[in-house]
């Protein structure tokens, strides 16, 4: 349904785009399935995904199933190499991976609260985190997250995330408000987070903050890796971290007052 705030909002795109932002989140999906997903009509959804084929966007299987088209990683790659903070960013990403040999991540926050992984540095260990480029987590159980939350935490925000709508994603996420804001504030003064199975059983994280030139935070970067390697090495991957993100943010023309 749409509000008086969406009154432009074009309802015939919005569930083309719906559609397309729950196929991202599956391998494939018949009809019926994306239809009770979005309680569109199945008429409806089988003519946004005709079009939607025809274009390119999305690819019907042998069994009348329906994937995201290899045209999105054409648009991908082309988003990626116009966005010069990207480019700018990788080669402290590569670098930082080289030393510890850990993946690396750089990360920004949707208007949900998502992180999406933007950039990502594979390690050549066989067990790390199972990520990739386009992957959305939710804030509170990403090291990533925290930190741009973090740094946004405002009485509004604090009264938004009463409301949020938290999953269990291991016995160690937080869930509980009060701790959250209480861990969102230590962040903020600590200048780094860290993600302890939060996301994910044996995946340990550490994060710090991007800024630009005013001292805003835009983006963030992680080293992620298993729960013993990183604890192992917790105090250097956090001194590492920490002096990375400065070295990026010193490149955006930041200056620590």
């Amino acid at each position: 349904m749409i509000n008086d705030d969406d009154k432009y909002l074009m309802s015939s795109v919005n569930n083309t785009l719906e559609i397309l932002d729950l196929l991202s989140l599956h391998d494939e999906l018949g009809v019926s399935e994306i239809s009770k997903a979005t309680n569109f009509g199945k008429a409806s959804v089988f003519r946004m995904l005709y079009t939607l084929e025809k274009k390119g966007f999305v690819h019907k299987t042998s069994d009348s199933k329906y994937k995201l088209g290899i045209k999105f990683a054409h648009f991908g790659a082309i988003v990626l190499e116009k966005q010069n903070i990207f480019t700018l960013i990788r080669p402290f990403l590569q670098k930082l991976r080289d030393k510890h040999n850990e993946t690396t991540h750089l990360g920004i926050l949707d208007s949900d609260l998502n992180v999406i992984f933007m950039v990502k540095e594979a390690s050549n260990n066989t067990i790390q985190m199972a990520s990739r480029v386009g992957y959305k987590l939710p804030f509170y159980a990403t090291a990533m997250g925290k930190v741009l939350v973090a740094s946004k935490l405002s009485e509004e925000l604090e009264e938004r995330l009463k409301n949020y709508d938290y999953n269990q994603f291991t016995e160690h996420t937080i869930t509980n408000h009060e701790k959250l804001i209480e861990m969102l504030k230590l962040v903020e003064q600590q200048g780094y987070s860290e993600d302890d199975e939060e996301s994910e059983y044996g995946l340990v994280c550490f994060a710090a903050p991007i800024k630009d030139l005013t001292g805003q935070t835009i983006a963030a970067i992680s080293i992620s890796g298993t729960y013993m390697r990183m604890n192992n090495n917790k105090e250097e991957l956090i001194k590492s971290i920490k002096e990375t993100a400065y070295e990026v943010s010193a490149s955006l023309g930041y200056k620590e007052n």
